[in-house]
């Protein structure tokens, strides 16, 4: 195919740029394109006849200036109040970013791009337009990449049937890759019922911030994934919930890496990733199974970190901590680990050893021009094995390997940190939070003044 997922996905966000120089962010521009590409596809998903006659895309795009303009804020103020939850969602509180009729023709024209392509392939699409967005600088869309978090998936292995949790949804990755992998597993498995094949997962997700929802409903959307209770993906704030209204989950997936706005490297008072581990560990029921992503600095911390590290010790078997590589958040100087555990059954059930995996010293330094790929995860993956709870038989590689296991008394004599480096690194001595920002900025710099070049030479030419 020409125009592969990729091509379509890079002529997305190719006028961001553009529209940036007039001062509309990333996340306002990804947004306004998810109104407008919802309108033009609403017929494809079976969602038109929702949408009132005199609100569609073919009256928009008939129009022309000033009066397209006008239009386009009155389908956004109407859809926002729409009784059909999924639209309202999706245009709540909406108010466009664009500034003018000239902005708005632009992104009508950019969508012409996904004519090219079947509608089953544009939930694909989106994901990857948003992946490309979360290496433009200034955005707060903190969206994971997509290989970690089908990694994750694939590891833990959610079935249908089990309750599905994400106190922090992001714009749905977990949700999205969860509801995928369980119908892919579902259709290779022959003795499952036609009705439960049909059936969705169940899942339960909570993303606090409302451009990110948006976002999340859309990418939910497009992959199909719909619930007739509710909202694949909700507005609201986990921590002001009431736990006891949460039902115990078999599965929690979460990235707590952006709960905290702070980039500083020092915990704060009241951090929210600290507070959604208690959330997730609580939540979960006995026997339930976990994958967070943590930033370093709740796995090192004293005072109220510690003291929950050593709950989370005592309560769950935290079976592996994953050390993940510098860059991956790129461009939020953000370093993390990956941690599995799970709740026991019982009171006596708790952590006794923990296997770690190094995947940072000396290993590559991630960004905008390098991207985590499978093949970077691939070595953790075949050392983890095939058993969600991380039973398969592992063996230790010793001092000079990134493969190690450690004792709950070892962790114990250490604070309970979770954040163990036995490996030189060649960056020792060099700010972990700086040495990631500093070499992008300097490769930013340098292609956008190729990029200028190559406009005065082709103006010039």
């Amino acid at each position: 195919m020409i125009n592969t997922i990729a091509d379509v996905a890079q002529k997305l966000i190719a006028p961001a740029k553009q529209l940036a120089n007039t001062g509309i962010p990333i996340h306002a521009y990804v947004t306004d394109l998810t109104w407008l590409l919802f309108l033009k596809v609403a017929n494809l998903l079976g969602e038109i006849n929702q949408i009132p006659a005199h609100l569609s895309w073919g009256v928009l795009i008939k129009k022309q200036g000033k009066e397209q303009y006008e239009y386009y804020q009155k389908i956004l103020k109407e859809l926002g109040q729409h009784r059909e939850p999924y639209i309202a969602g999706l245009y709540a509180h909406a108010s466009t970013a664009l500034k003018n009729s000239e902005q708005l023709t632009s992104i009508i024209t950019t969508l012409a791009a996904v004519d090219v392509l079947p509608i089953d392939d544009l939930g694909e699409v989106y994901d990857t337009f948003l992946e490309k967005c979360t290496y433009e600088n200034d955005n707060r869309l903190y969206i994971a990449p997509r290989s970690l978090v089908d990694l994750i998936v694939i590891l833990i292995q959610p079935q249908l049937g089990e309750l599905i949790q994400d106190p922090l949804a992001g714009t749905a990755s977990f949700v999205v890759a969860a509801d995928e992998y369980i119908q892919v597993m579902s259709d290779e498995l022959l003795d499952i019922s036609s009705t439960q094949k049909n059936s969705s997962p169940n899942i339960i997700a909570v993303e606090p911030d409302l451009v990110r929802q948006r976002l999340a409903l859309m990418n939910c959307l497009l992959h199909h994934i719909d619930h007739s209770q509710h909202l694949p993906v909700r507005w609201g704030d986990s921590l002001l919930s009431n736990l006891q209204a949460w039902p115990q989950a078999d599965v929690i997936f979460s990235m707590l890496v952006f709960a905290s706005t702070s980039s500083s490297d020092e915990l704060e008072n009241h951090d929210a990733s600290l507070a959604l581990l208690q959330h997730i560990y609580q939540t979960l029921k006995p026997g339930g199974r976990a994958a967070v992503v943590l930033p370093d600095k709740v796995l090192k911390a004293v005072g109220p970190a510690q003291q929950v590290r050593s709950t989370l010790l005592d309560t769950c078997v935290v079976q592996t901590i994953l050390r993940l590589p510098y860059g991956i958040f790129y461009p939020h100087n953000v370093l993390a680990h990956l941690l599995f555990f799970k709740k026991g059954q019982t009171a006596a059930e708790k952590t006794e050893t923990v296997w770690f995996y190094d995947l940072r010293t000396d290993k590559p330094i991630f960004g905008p021009y390098l991207h985590l790929t499978r093949e970077h995860l691939r070595p953790f993956e075949m050392v983890y094995g095939d058993d969600p709870n991380g039973q398969s038989k592992r063996h230790d590689e010793g001092e000079g390997g990134r493969w190690r296991c450690f004792s709950r008394d070892t962790l114990a004599k250490q604070n309970d940190r979770l954040d163990l480096c036995w490996l030189q690194d060649s960056n020792q001595g060099i700010n972990d939070n700086l040495v990631t920002g500093d070499i992008w900025e300097v490769l930013n710099k340098t292609v956008g003044d190729l990029e200028d070049l190559t406009d005065i030479l082709r103006v010039n030419g």
